[in-house]
């Protein structure tokens, strides 16, 4: 399954803006499949009910705004298959993502929001 997930960009940055992206265009199927794949072969499906209820809400585009103000976090980096984006609003933490790389097909995965 991990070979077969294409879906990602070559780097980080690429994911993101791929993400934020769908999330503009409305199009939860396509941002569900950003995330990891787990060892179980599918995605966790607590992230497309966060996007549904996201949707649902109305706040889709905010999250997107938000994530807009993302700046790498390069002094948090575990390995080198992984890396953070931290977004702040005001000067204050507003939320952290973490990304992977799916080392069978080379893309960037979020791991979570």
């Amino acid at each position: 399954a991990m070979r077969n997930d294409t879906y990602g960009g070559k780097t980080p940055q690429e994911t993101l803006d791929l993400f934020i992206d769908a999330l503009r265009k409305n199009d939860i199927e396509l941002a569900f499949l950003y995330f990891n794949i787990e060892e179980n072969g599918e995605r966790d499906p607590k992230w497309k009910e966060g996007l549904i209820k996201t949707r649902d809400a109305g706040k889709l585009q905010s999250v997107a705004d938000s994530l807009t103000r993302a700046q790498p976090d390069l002094e948090n980096r575990v390995h080198e298959g992984d890396f953070k984006f931290y977004v702040r609003k005001d000067g204050e933490p507003e939320g952290y993502i973490n990304m992977e790389l799916n080392q069978y097909s080379g893309v960037w995965k979020i791991e979570s929001l």
